[in-house]
């Protein structure tokens, strides 16, 4: 089994935009990276070879994927950067079993021995259900405002990353969530019933693992049971 945590660096220097300013932003979270003692092995897949080099130079373990910044336009499409890097690890690097990481989801404590055998007793695909304030789900007829928080993915199905990309080719935003989002409705018949389905989700595709700092779609007295050894800091 051909397993890996990854993340992923794109973009360019450019603070004109808050989407654009991303690139600048994260920078401070690698620190933070670099300096985490709970830190396990992971690989960085990176656009652009400017990107490539500052990686490397802080030393990374990178892949370079693409020698332009990006594929896509990082304005409208931001995050269609982050499935792209999900989708060449599992298919071009063949990875079995993958947990995507953002740079600002840190590691609280060292990585148990168990760990991805628990993750297999879950569903293919499992992420953090987040709460947002604007509406996301506009296929649903109720909490059209939650969706998977893309900060945390865990994926053990190589037809996940593509599937995902083709949902998100019928709801194109900035984001990859919303199509995640989709998948996932998709998996389980649809979102029909709030009640039956944040069970359902919870049961199927909330990590055990990780938690976000803020935002979550299930109350406190749910999420602080969880064994955290990942924590998003959104």
């Amino acid at each position: 089994m051909k397993r890996a945590f990854i993340r992923g660096v794109w973009g360019i220097y450019d603070n004109s935009h808050r989407l654009l300013a991303r690139r600048s932003k994260i920078d401070k979270d690698m620190d933070r990276i670099l300096n985490c003692k709970f830190n396990e092995p992971f690989v960085t897949y990176v656009f652009g070879e400017d990107n490539f080099q500052r990686m490397t130079s802080k030393g990374f373990n990178c892949v370079l994927i693409h020698k332009e910044p990006s594929m896509f336009d990082l304005i409208k499409y931001q995050y269609r950067h982050k499935m792209e890097v999900i989708r060449y690890a599992m298919e071009e690097d063949k990875y079995d079993e993958i947990v995507w990481l953002d740079w600002d989801c840190i590691p609280q404590k060292k990585l148990c021995s168990n760990f991805w055998d628990e993750c297999n007793k879950k569903e293919v695909f499992q992420a953090c259900l987040q709460i947002y304030y604007k509406r996301k789900c506009y296929w649903r007829p109720s909490d059209l405002r939650k969706v998977p928080n893309g900060g945390f993915i865990y994926i053990r199905d190589k037809s996940i990353p593509s599937r995902g990309i083709k949902m998100w080719e019928t709801i194109p935003q900035d984001n990859d969530e919303p199509a995640w989002a989709k998948m996932t409705d998709e998996m389980v018949g649809g979102w029909t019933n709030s009640e039956m389905n944040m069970k359902k989700y919870w049961d199927l595709f909330e990590p055990e693992f990780c938690n976000l700092c803020r935002g979550s779609a299930y109350p406190k007295e749910v999420y602080s049971k969880k064994d955290i050894y990942f924590m998003h800091f959104l």
